[in-house]
């Protein structure tokens, strides 16, 4: 009966006992059913499976059979039997000798023996022997539920930590440990014996001062002295190299009296968070000199039309008109710049909510795509380094946002008069088919190197290498797509690398 915890192979055994020592002719194991107002049949020997199927004893009639543990009770049948008469008249039993099983004083089941013999006597030896084994019983059905708990417990610890969203290390005071499968992900290691091995394979480092953490300072060792710790850290992982920043915190595990038995420590990976945090800094640096630029000019610009106007009226003399018109054009330049930088910056936030609005008005592509053209090639026309030709229909009827189409174009005609420092060539050429329409723009400009092509395209994402070195905030591509893709349309960068110029593909439905 001991050889095993498993509670079906004890109470198999105790019933084969019981016909085999007492002797009997039959023996059943009654414990509690699910519902726990009856005690029914879960182990048998000599039994017909009807009678173990249908046979229950009412928990009620039980207590008040068996008034306290350390009893018995002898029963002749079927007449001063509890349970089923009709089925224990029909499976021919006579007697029924039935001792509690109890734990604690609480009653828990019962080990009942059966005879068919009406003349049968169960002398004070059987009686003795069925004791001994409902004790036994009564001991390995509490000792298996104790283990079965145990290990729904230590299922239950294994899934709450294989879940949990970060890395958990449980150390020992015998050097070995345990970890989930998240902090293995976070270290890029596997699952060793022993703390030391596991200290061997990974590279710590404190994450302000660079520093390697010295044997005997890592926060689990620190739990296992008892102490309790919070710190930042990187490590390398052993294959890749890749660095991961965490956020560690560390406490020792107390036993009853104060001994320290684990040490418990927790990995954050704050690697993405950080990175997000350098990129917000970046981003706010970006939008913060992109938006003050053109306010630089701005205030130039009126103050020197007001220094005109005073001179003018001390002087007696009229406005220089002609340079007046040139002064406020610029104005009207910068402030449509800030504009759309503020138009462009509001589109990502809306489209990163999936809020960005199209408010679909009949229009007229072709005209809208010679307009944009025109306003770059007046702001341009004082430099004179570009050249822009248009080739289109004369007439292409869309059905679409019309202000945000011109937002579209007003970026990427821009990016590419913007990256084209020595000027050149810009065309514009506009196709229709159906309702298909795709926009082709072109320059001789700085291109793009082709490991940069499938990166841009995104928010806040710029290009490398010199492309870097112009002003720009990474969003004007990115809100060119979504508003292509809105449009039930793509965008598409093609360059030969470079200093080999840019072709920007936009398809639209109209």
């Amino acid at each position: 009966m001991l050889g095993s915890l498993d509670l079906e192979h004890r109470l198999r055994n105790a019933v084969k006992s019981a016909r085999d020592l007492v002797p009997a002719e039959a023996a059943a194991v009654f414990l509690p059913n699910e519902a726990g107002d009856a005690l029914v049949i879960r182990a048998h020997s000599g039994l017909s499976e009807n009678y173990v199927a249908r046979q229950r004893l009412p928990l009620d009639e039980a207590r008040a059979l068996f008034r306290a543990s350390g009893e018995h009770v002898l029963l002749d049948m079927p007449g001063g039997s509890v349970g089923n008469h009709a089925l224990i008249e029909a499976e021919g039993l006579a007697k029924f000798l039935a001792i509690p099983l109890s734990f604690k004083d609480k009653l828990i089941g019962a080990l009942v023996l059966y005879s068919k013999d009406r003349k049968r006597t169960f002398e004070s030896d059987d009686i003795e022997v069925a004791h001994l084994l409902a004790a036994t019983t009564a001991i390995g059905i509490t000792n298996s539920r104790l283990y079965a708990e145990a290990v729904a417990q230590q299922d239950l610890h294994r899934h709450l930590l294989d879940a949990l969203g970060d890395g958990v290390l449980i150390g020992w005071p015998n050097g070995r440990y345990e970890s989930n499968p998240r902090a293995r992900e976070i270290l890029g290691v596997g699952q060793f014996d022993t703390v030391v091995e596991l200290r061997a394979a990974i590279d710590v480092k404190d994450l302000m001062t660079g520093e390697p953490i010295v044997a005997g300072a890592y926060p689990l060792d620190r739990a296992l002295k008892g102490e309790n710790s919070k710190g930042e850290f990187f490590v390398a992982r052993p294959e890749t190299g890749e660095r991961r920043d965490l956020e560690v915190s560390a406490a020792p595990v107390r036993g009853p009296n104060g001994e320290v038995v684990a040490g418990v420590m927790t990995l954050h990976d704050i690697t993405d968070l950080l990175a997000s945090e350098r990129e917000r800094e970046q981003f706010l640096s970006i939008v913060s000199h992109e938006l003050r630029t053109p306010l630089t000019p701005l205030k130039a610009l009126a103050q020197l039309v007001r220094s005109r106007m005073r001179r003018a009226k001390a002087q007696g003399t009229e406005l220089d008109m002609e340079s007046l018109d040139r002064n406020l054009a610029a104005i009207e330049r910068q402030v449509d710049r800030m504009n759309g930088l503020v138009n462009d910056l509001l589109s990502v936030s809306r489209a990163e909510k999936g809020s960005l609005s199209m408010e679909r008005v009949p229009y007229d592509l072709a005209v809208v795509v010679r307009e944009v053209v025109q306003r770059y090639i007046d702001a341009t026309v004082e430099e004179g380094r570009h050249t822009f030709t248009v080739e289109s229909p004369s007439s292409v009827p869309a059905h679409g946002d019309q202000s945000r189409v011109e937002q579209l174009l007003m970026n990427l005609v821009g990016n590419a008069v913007k990256y084209s420092p020595t000027g050149g060539p810009v065309h514009v050429a506009v196709a229709a088919q159906g309702r298909n329409a795709e926009i082709v723009i072109s320059d001789r400009g700085i291109g793009i190197p082709t490991d940069d092509i499938g990166k841009l395209g995104h928010p806040f994402v710029r290009g490398a290498g010199r492309a870097s070195t112009f002003a720009g905030m990474g969003v004007g591509l990115y809100v060119a797509r979504i508003v292509a893709e809105a449009h039930a349309g793509s965008l598409v960068l093609e360059s030969d690398g470079d200093g080999k110029g840019t072709t920007v593909r936009v398809k639209l439905l109209l």
